[in-house]
């Protein structure tokens, strides 16, 4: 296996804490090149059967680099394909490296063929992602790894709301030392009881505890590095906030705020799924009301026309996110009319054309990247573009800056300007407040609740 590139002196140290510990996290920040360490790992103690878990969004990104970095291809099976014969056997020839996507953890039939071969190593990316101990991946995780010489977790952000995310990754790092979850929760975490009306009760984390020990236990296991500390010469992040007003959808927004604080001091049991649903219809009012709206008007939307604007008043490339796929639908109609050359990356593409619209934009031939902060958020390299525009934020702060660190990252050379645009007086007023605070803990549960709290106190002229 050929290697052609030169590592940055971090990188170095990276691999050669990934030699020193088998079963490791690697936990640098988004965009210092956690790929290129661990393809390196491989090549230095020439691993020859390396199994990538990843998302089903960075597949590509992983493929073309096993591809342009190590001259070797990779298998990449998808849940619909027959690839059971081209697995086994794998033992004895084959590529080196397998990409599978977490989902596929949960289908039988890859299973059964994926633990089948005895692997080198298995590397996880955004390993975050098994996060929840109870789900299948999870759990196919803690079967799949402890006879495999070498794991690498990796993640820029292990721990994403509170230290109860990082016992998966524990627990598949020493299992024997790391077993049970309630003692960790124990241990690590805050908790309070909540009572519901029917008379159930229940444990909420909300907040963590005894960070200086946790501290010294990941200090065995894990590696970090910043980019302040190690890429000197990366530019800096530059905030920018646009407040926009609403428009003629102001009365409707209006109607279905008053609804969903009806719903809540109605003093009936309310639960999680129905708030959230009313706050994303909010949400979607704020962006286009055509969203949801059964008669369709012509008009764009202030934050629609915001954003056009924006792109409209310079030949700048911008990327541009949204939460939701459908706006992004609407802002590729308001291109075309403009004849602005757009790429579009959303998650119902194939891998292929996900990997073509990246390539287009970095070498120029669109102008304009439009994608959801789920499909686009993870993984992908988009430094052609030094201005990013949040028409819409997550409620998790970690999520959105994994979005901004698209561009941020290796080969930037411009200051990167975040643009977030949020209408006043609303659920997204509310959210912004909440989410650009940067708590340390911030659960997504706990988010939403502040966020709610937020929208209350913008009522009440708060």
């Amino acid at each position: 296996m050929n290697f052609n590139l030169a590592l940055y002196p971090y990188q170095r140290e990276a691999v050669d804490f990934m030699k020193e510990h088998p079963r490791c996290i690697n936990a640098s920040q988004m965009g210092l090149g956690k790929t290129i360490e661990a393809l390196k790992l491989c090549q230095e103690l020439d691993l020859q059967h390396v199994l990538i878990v990843c998302p089903k969004t960075l597949i590509s990104e992983w493929f073309w680099q096993t591809e342009v970095i190590c001259n070797e291809g990779a298998l990449t099976p998808h849940e619909n394909s027959h690839y059971e014969h081209r697995l086994s056997g794998l033992n004895l020839k084959g590529p080196r490296f397998v990409i599978v996507n977490y989902d596929l953890l949960s289908n039988r039939q890859c299973w059964s063929e994926l633990v089948s071969v005895k692997w080198d190593c298995i590397i996880l990316d955004e390993c975050h992602k098994i996060k929840n101990h109870k789900i299948k991946r999870t759990k196919a995780m803690y079967l799949l790894t402890p006879n495999t010489p070498r794991v690498v977790l990796m993640s820029g952000t292990p721990m994403q709301n509170s230290p109860d995310d990082l016992f998966p990754l524990m627990h598949i790092i020493d299992s024997s030392l790391y077993r049970s979850y309630p003692t960790w929760v124990e241990c690590f975490c805050e908790t309070r009881v909540v009572k519901l009306p029917n008379g159930k009760q229940f444990r909420q984390i909300t907040g963590a505890k005894n960070q200086e020990t946790l501290r010294q236990i990941l200090a065995h296991h894990m590696i970090r590095h910043t980019k302040k500390e190690n890429l000197k010469d990366l530019p800096d992040k530059q905030y920018r906030t646009i407040p926009v007003s609403l428009g003629s959808e102001r009365t409707q927004y209006n109607t279905m705020e008053e609804q969903l604080f009806a719903l809540l001091d109605s003093g009936e049991l309310v639960t999680a799924p129905a708030v959230i649903a009313q706050l994303t219809r909010l949400r979607q009012i704020c962006l286009e009301p055509n969203l949801l709206a059964e008669e369709k008007t012509s008009t764009p939307s202030n934050k629609t026309l915001t954003v056009m604007e924006l792109v409209e008043d310079t030949d700048e490339k911008f990327v541009i996110f949204s939460y939701f796929a459908q706006y992004i639908r609407v802002l590729e109609q308001e291109l075309q009319k403009r004849d602005i050359p757009y790429v579009t990356i959303v998650g119902s593409q194939k891998p292929s054309e996900r990997l073509h619209a990246i390539q287009a934009f970095q070498e120029g031939k669109a102008r304009i990247c439009l994608g959801t902060i789920g499909a686009m958020g993870l993984g992908i390299t988009l430094t052609a573009a030094s201005t990013v525009i949040f028409c819409d934020l997550f409620w998790n702060p970690a999520v959105n800056e994994q979005a901004e660190d698209r561009l941020h990252r290796i080969g930037q050379k411009n200051a990167v300007t975040v643009v977030d645009l949020y209408c006043k007086g609303t659920i997204e007023d509310a959210v912004h407040r909440t989410v650009r605070r940067k708590e340390k803990m911030f659960s997504e549960i706990i988010g939403l609740q502040k966020s709610v709290d937020e929208l209350r106190k913008l009522r009440e002229g708060g």
